[in-house]
This record gives C-alpha cells, sequence and structure tokens, in this order.
C-alpha cells in the first residue's frame, strides 16, 4: 500500500510541475478520486479485478462507477456452455 502511496503522490507533483490541474490514469486497480496538494488525482480501477471506470459527466464532473452486479452468475462456465442449446 506504501508504494501506491508514492505513485499517487508522484504523478499529482508531476500534474502540479507541469501546470495541470490533475491526472486521470488507470495503472493501479484500486478506483479513487482525491485531491493531492491541490491536484485532482482519478484513478480508474480496473473492469476486471473490481469492476469500475470513470465517467465525466457533460457538466465536467468525474464519477466512479461501480458495477454492483453479480459477477458469478454472469460468467459461462465451459460446461454450462456446452450444455446450452445452439442459436
Amino acid at each position: 500500500m506504501n508504494s501506491i502511496g508514492n505513485f499517487e503522490a508522484l504523478l499529482a507533483a508531476e500534474a502540479l510541475r507541469v501546470g495541470t490541474q490533475g491526472v486521470i490514469c488507470g495503472h493501479i486497480h484500486h478506483a479513487a478520486m482525491q485531491n493531492i496538494n491541490g491536484v485532482e488525482y482519478i484513478n480508474t480501477g480496473d473492469w476486471v479485478e473490481s469492476c469500475t471506470a470513470v465517467g465525466e459527466h457533460l457538466d465536467g464532473r468525474f464519477e466512479i462507477i461501480r458495477w454492483t452486479g453479480d459477477a458469478k452468475a454472469n460468467l459461462i462456465t465451459p460446461k454450462a456452455e456446452a450444455a446450452s442449446p445452439a442459436l
């Protein structure tokens, strides 16, 4: 977890150095939205492990989107696929 904090702080420092208001990345699989030293840091997370993404509203607001469905119910196992009738 310490390296994640270092990664976020490093990206925020670089964004501040080049004069941007924020940074959006997806390198770490943990979705986050936070202000770090005056820089908006956004991490999209991922769609595979945490089932997250980031969306932008028409007014410029960002939002973390979390899929809350039952992922296991949506998986097709090879056994279930073989038993399914062909369409």
